[in-house]
């Protein structure tokens, strides 16, 4: 087995199909959307409308700290950076890479 072929990044898989500025723009947007829900919409004080802003904004701040979207991995989409890419590896496969393993 070629210990180095499996070792370099460009022909490893990632996990992470989020890029950097989109992982920001998450958790920002994320945070915002805790905000309004708790305050704006008394989600602290148990309000059905309030505590489910609360909770989507949690699940956007999981997947912004995770780097990892199930919604955009089910599209086959991603936002990394070619320089992510290089540092991290391809989240997909091509298909002629499927066929190759």
């Amino acid at each position: 087995m070629d210990l180095e072929g499996a070792l370099n990044p460009k022909q490893m898989k990632s996990s992470r199909n989020i890029g950097r500025t989109d992982r920001r723009v998450r958790f920002f947007f994320s945070f915002f959307l805790l905000i309004i829900g708790l305050w704006l919409f008394n989600g602290a004080s148990a309000d059905p409308v309030g505590l489910s802003i609360s909770i989507f904004s949690g699940v956007i701040m999981i997947s912004a700290l995770s780097a990892y979207c199930p919604i955009c991995h089910l599209f086959r989409i991603h936002t990394l950076s070619q320089e992510e890419v290089d540092i991290y590896g391809s989240p997909y496969f091509s298909k002629k890479q499927m066929l190759e393993v």
